[in-house]
């Protein structure tokens, strides 16, 4: 089973720059902005695994701005990284008591609960990410939903919401690309080919896409046009982990 990507709300922001004057002038110091720059730093070095300067920063948002719900959002998120489930969960709770209307608090707690296989709470927490009236996010955290059914062994409710994830934008290419695939693997093999070819319409070919043709053409007995998009694909993307997944017959 393949490494589930999930898409997390935006948790770092640019930072503005900071002022020449003294950090301490009750005039010039924005807590806000002082908050937003250490969360930046912080989960730069979290990117990086340099988790100590991760937290280091972290903790200095939360000292400049404690009920801000990006400090406790960026918390969470650092103590989900490092396995200290209960402190993310603690934290999480607080950023939405902080900020009940933001879709990412949400979003990104749903992506916790999943990993943590409480499949039903989190699908709660994407369906009310994408009802927040500001969030823009919402074919992100419907993808986000289907994904955490599948991984609970749903497979017709994760079709349903990469359906909707799709709906709300047809250039997801993922989650294009994952519906067509499941369409597939339950018989739903020409809606899957018609999927792609949409989908290639609009963004362009794409090797997942080709591959997926070809399994789907295969198992429609069409050996030509298997054939002719696996040449499209050894043409067109030799070095892509699809193709060298079609050298050892592995999709």
């Amino acid at each position: 089973m393949t490494k589930t990507v999930w898409v997390l709300g935006v948790l770092m922001a640019l930072a503005g720059c900071s002022s020449s004057g003294s950090p301490h002038s009750e005039t010039k110091f924005d807590k806000i902005q002082a908050a937003e720059a250490r969360i930046a730093l912080g989960l730069g070095y979290l990117n990086s695994d340099r988790y100590q300067q991760a937290q280091q920063n972290l903790q200095q948002a939360r000292q400049y701005a404690p009920n801000y719900y990006r400090t406790s959002l960026s918390m969470a998120y650092y103590q989900q990284r490092v396995g200290e489930n209960d402190k993310a969960d603690r934290l999480y709770q607080q950023a939405l008591a902080q900020a009940s209307e933001k879709g990412d608090v949400y979003n990104n707690y749903g992506v916790f609960l999943c990993e943590q296989q409480r499949f039903a709470a989190a699908n709660d927490a994407f369906l009310q990410a994408v009802v927040q009236p500001y969030y823009h996010r919402v074919s992100d955290s419907y993808e986000n939903a289907a994904f955490c059914q599948l991984k609970a062994g749903h497979v017709e409710r994760a079709k349903a919401l990469f359906s909707k994830a799709v709906d709300h934008d047809p250039l997801n290419v993922r989650a294009g690309l994952q519906l067509a695939k499941l369409e597939i693997d339950t018989g739903q093999v020409a809606e899957a080919v018609a999927r792609i070819k949409r989908l290639h319409q609009r963004v362009g070919v794409q090797p997942a896409g080709l591959l997926l043709l070809v399994k789907a053409y295969q198992q429609q007995g069409y050996t030509e046009r298997a054939a002719h998009d696996a040449q499209r694909l050894a043409q067109r993307f030799p070095e892509s982990k699809e193709y060298q997944l079609y050298l050892a017959n592995e999709y």
